[in-house]
């Protein structure tokens, strides 16, 4: 969202006007790419007087517009507090996201009068409705490389088979490949498998044997991390490498808390909530027939 220079009936504080002599308002922005999602902080900079006692007493607040141009996806930061974070779905964006920030006024000001307006305005007082911008702060792109590769769809380095294992377990994790990780299924499990992935329950055994595995390997990796015999092996390479490229590393995962079962989750996008949908949806289509 670009704010172009244009008048205005009553001063606005911003870097292209001179409406106020010495007052500024800026924005602090860390994003980073977390596997399928977006995320940032932003910590506003304000230094006039009578615009900072407005927000303190509910007239006014900070904004921060996201747009996504490539997908018109669009996303509204409403607050009071000089800090803030986001969070994006990487599906809802391409290309790059715009953020812009701002101050607005949340009901209407009777009489606005700053000590720090330019001498033109030095007696005079504003009435400023209410929803009106009273800031124009940073306005900054980030280019967003979008990577739609989940990790099941990695070249080669998980295979999935049927076993002749006899225990009762229906799935089995072999990482002692150098090349691949090898999720072993039970006969009559890889025959489901196989059968319903074809058709439009694929996401839904994708995901209910693919996480499961993960949970597995990435305890072993987090325990075998400094082993070279084990974090030489190519799928170990292969995927702590996608872990850094997502500001993730085995550093921040501990095996014996939630950390393993929410980066797991991060991987794959929340795939509980993907596999519901999809058979809430086949449900729906199947109630309609």
């Amino acid at each position: 969202m670009r704010i172009k220079e244009k008048l205005s009936p009553y001063p606005i504080l911003d870097d292209y006007s001179n409406d106020y002599v010495k007052s500024n308002f800026t924005a602090d922005l860390n994003a980073q790419k977390n596997f399928n999602s977006i995320s940032g902080k932003i910590e506003f900079h304000m230094n006039n007087p009578e615009i900072m006692e407005l927000i303190q007493n509910g007239g006014a607040e900070y904004v921060v517009h996201i747009e996504c141009p490539a997908t018109c996806y669009r996303k509204i930061i409403e607050t009071s507090e000089t800090e803030t974070e986001f969070r994006l779905n990487s599906s809802d964006i391409a290309k790059t996201i715009e953020i812009s920030t701002f101050i607005v006024s949340t009901r209407d000001i009777i009489n606005f009068h700053s000590d720090d307006f330019h001498p033109d305005y030095h007696e005079l007082t504003f009435n400023i409705p209410s929803n009106q911008i009273l800031a124009v702060g940073t306005h900054t792109g980030i280019a967003v490389q979008r990577d739609d590769r989940d990790l099941e769809s990695l070249p080669s380095i998980i295979k999935i088979k049927s076993t002749d294992n006899d225990s009762n377990a229906a799935l089995n994790v072999n990482t002692d490949s150098d090349d691949y990780i090898i999720i072993g299924l039970s006969k009559k499990a890889y025959e489901i498998y196989a059968r319903l992935g074809k058709t439009l329950f694929n996401k839904t055994m994708l995901h209910s044997v693919i996480v499961f595995a993960m949970v597995v390997v990435l305890q072993r990796m987090c325990v075998n991390k400094d082993d070279e015999n084990f974090n030489t092996r190519h799928w170990f390479v292969v995927i702590n490498n996608i872990l850094e490229e997502n500001n993730c590393s085995l550093d921040r995962i501990d095996p014996e808390d939630d950390s393993l079962l929410n980066v797991c989750q991060e991987i794959f996008g929340d795939p509980v909530s993907n596999c519901f949908k999809e058979l809430e949806n086949i449900s729906e289509r199947l109630c309609s027939e």
